[in-house]
């Protein structure tokens, strides 16, 4: 429970301290004194969006702090879970601040925490039920809500709405790789025609410069061939050939030698040349005999070199760097034709995430529809109560054929099932169940919604429930079934009510009044709790205003008297 609340400079608020019962807490005052501040004062602690204008006139920053009691181990489990394992008593301090330039402060049990992690504590400790929720109760998303959370089946929802983002997203993807199958198609063709003529030419490192020598020998062959026949003729075979008349001058050298040994070293540089040109002369016979000029091998190397200039200009300047080419070209073939194998992967688990899908949807209608048979009949209940007691409410749930996985269920699916859920009603003897949406009666609409909410509470675990306002379009004659309503949820929950009319007012185990007084030109919020004399001057404020009598004390006595008895009932 909410044990108090300490605001300081919010809005209208200078410094209050509100100190709350366990049962049901009712606000009064007249209309424009700021009751509201009160729930936007515990909304701004439960992680609400506010702006810097909260922040009191002439003051630097707002703040507000709230201790809650919590006797609910699980609920302590939730907020330990939230606080990632910190340390949580059963007494809770929640204070936050505001300052003028909009910079926000959190602190629980004074340590610093986020506004998000502040909202997820927030939700689990109080439910707040504004005066335009009679707005959004003609959604049909939130009827689904609101049918999910008395049949305790909104988890299972948050189950179905995980594996309904991965089917869509597995859809987006497989949808994204068909929309690419005829570029990667194109792609695949390309590379594999660029590996295979890279692979056909069988290239071979420094093939280029040893066919480029071998095709310059070849283009001149007749006059390579001449030569070497003249030489060797002049070496060796003609009538004065080098040889024969180096060996002449050795012979004459050799005779003369004996007589001066000076000239034996002119002799053996002769012998010397005589072998060297005799080597020579045998090479180039050598050359001679085994030169083959091959027209054919001629044509078939310029062939080659054209293809390797040709590959050149595609894929690369020298063999090295087309081979490289060819290895790059040849990962990226692996790569896109193993995308291939990742879109059947994905089609096989987008089946299984589709029958998963549908397993949980039906499950999750199935659940629905046993919730509305309990739920339908117990707004009956409720509506009869309320001055309604004709009244006939139905959920109703339409949903697609579940007999079959198909593609054609996932489309008709959405993040909360497969479900649409309409609630009917009927108000009038003769009349049609309709849609609660073309229902023009406020009044109607408010009743439905406490109906909706007296039964909600009583599966609600949230240790705090807000009314804002609830009477809102509602007579007084009415107000007295919605003050029992609320005693009754008071029973199991701390209730905390602002309300117009005497009737929920005196069902209140503590009163509030709340007044607006000026103060030295400043305009004030002021908060006082109520008993004895002082509530039931205020109950006969709410029934007749400054014309109160001592009849009309006499009815506010009446009134306080009669909600004791039956909540004692």
């Amino acid at each position: 429970m909410l044990q108090e609340l300490y605001i300081t400079n919010f809005a209208l608020i200078d410094k209050i301290t509100i100190k709350l019962c366990e049962g049901l807490n009712v606000f009064s005052g007249a209309t424009g004194v700021g009751k509201s501040l009160v729930i936007g004062a515990l909304n701004f602690i439960l992680g609400g969006r506010v702006t810097s204008d909260v922040v009191r006139g002439g003051k630097d920053e707002a703040t507000v702090i709230g201790k809650f009691y919590i006797k609910d181990r699980n609920l302590l489990k939730l907020i330990k879970k939230a606080l990632d394992n910190g340390e949580v008593e059963e007494e809770l301090l929640i204070q936050r601040s505001i300052d003028t330039n909009g910079r926000s402060r959190c602190r629980l049990n004074d340590i610093p925490i986020t506004v998000s992690t502040l909202k997820e504590v927030g939700e689990s400790l109080v439910n707040i039920h504004g005066q335009h929720e009679h707005e959004a109760l003609l959604s049909g998303i939130n009827q689904l809500y609101i049918l999910d959370d008395f049949g305790g089946i909104s988890s299972l929802r948050e189950d179905f709405s995980e594996v309904y983002r991965q089917v869509t997203e597995k859809a987006r993807l497989r949808e994204e790789l068909k929309n690419n199958q005829n570029e990667r198609r194109q792609k695949i063709d390309l590379y594999a025609f660029q590996v295979d003529e890279i692979d056909k030419a069988q290239l071979k490192l420094g093939e280029a410069e040893e066919l480029e020598k071998e095709r310059n020998i070849l283009g001149n062959a007749e006059k390579i061939y001449g030569t070497i026949v003249s030489c060797y003729s002049h070496l060796y075979e003609s009538s004065d050939a080098v040889v024969e008349r180096l060996k002449s001058v050795v012979r004459e050298l050799q005779s003369v030698a004996k007589l001066d040994e000076s000239l034996q070293k002119i002799l053996d540089n002769c012998n010397q040349s005589l072998y060297q040109i005799e080597d020579a002369a045998f090479s180039i016979g050598k050359y001679r005999d085994g030169f083959n000029y091959d027209p054919q091998r001629l044509e078939y190397i310029e062939e080659r070199l054209n293809t390797i200039r040709k590959l050149k200009s595609k894929y690369g300047n020298t063999i090295e760097e087309i081979l490289s080419y060819r290895n790059e070209g040849e990962s990226k073939l692996k790569q896109l034709s193993g995308e291939g194998t990742t879109a059947e992967q994905m089609d096989e688990e987008l089946r299984e995430l589709s029958k998963l899908l549908h397993r949980n949807g039906r499950e999750l209608t199935q659940r629905r529809l046993s919730t509305a048979d309990k739920l339908s009949p117990l707004i009956n209940e409720e509506l009869r109560d309320l001055g309604i007691p004709h009244g006939r409410f139905r959920v109703q749930i339409t949903s697609p054929s579940l007999q079959n996985n198909g593609d054609r269920e996932v489309l008709s699916a959405n993040s909360h099932g497969f479900d649409q859920v309409d609630f009917l009603i009927s108000p009038n003897p003769g009349e049609d169940l309709k849609p609660l949406r073309k229902i023009a009666s406020g009044g109607e609409i408010s009743r439905i919604m406490l109906a909706l909410k007296h039964q909600l509470a009583k599966v609600d675990k949230t240790p705090v429930l807000v009314f804002d306002e609830i009477d809102a379009n509602i007579g007084g004659r009415m107000g007295e079934v919605i003050g029992e309503k609320l005693g009754s949820i008071a029973r199991s929950h701390q209730v905390i009510c602002i309300t117009h009319l005497p009737q929920i007012a005196s069902y209140a185990d503590e009163q509030w009044k709340v007044n607006k007084v000026v103060k030295n030109g400043k305009t004030y919020s002021t908060i006082e709790s109520l008993s004895g004399e002082a509530r039931l001057e205020e109950i006969a404020d709410m029934i007749r205003g400054s014309g109160k009598t001592d009849i009309t004390r006499k009815q506010a006595q009446e009134m306080l008297r009669d909600a004791k008895k039956k909540v004692k009932k």
